[in-house]
């Protein structure tokens, strides 16, 4: 989907259609981390904020961890064996 580049204060902003604010629940305020892909140079906006805050992991990391061992806790130990 394209979008354009838009004045925002002294900053360039691009915005987010509804369907993909609607699709993911964002709020505004809400952080999200934006990189560049080192080889396409492709920028890359994803939900969250760090992982790791001062050497440890953010309790947010932590929630979605445990989740993820809970959900696949079966394919984990097949694959363990």
């Amino acid at each position: 989907m394209r979008r354009k580049l838009v004045q925002a204060g002294g900053s360039l902003a691009v915005t987010l259609p509804a369907e993909v604010v609607q699709a993911f629940d964002l709020k505004k305020g809400m952080e999200v981390d934006v990189s560049v892909h080192p080889r396409t140079g492709a920028v890359i906006v994803r939900l969250g904020g760090r992982e790791v805050d001062g050497g440890r992991v953010t309790k947010r990391f932590e929630r979605s961890a445990s989740a993820l061992a809970d959900r696949f806790a079966e394919a984990f130990e097949e694959l363990a064996k």
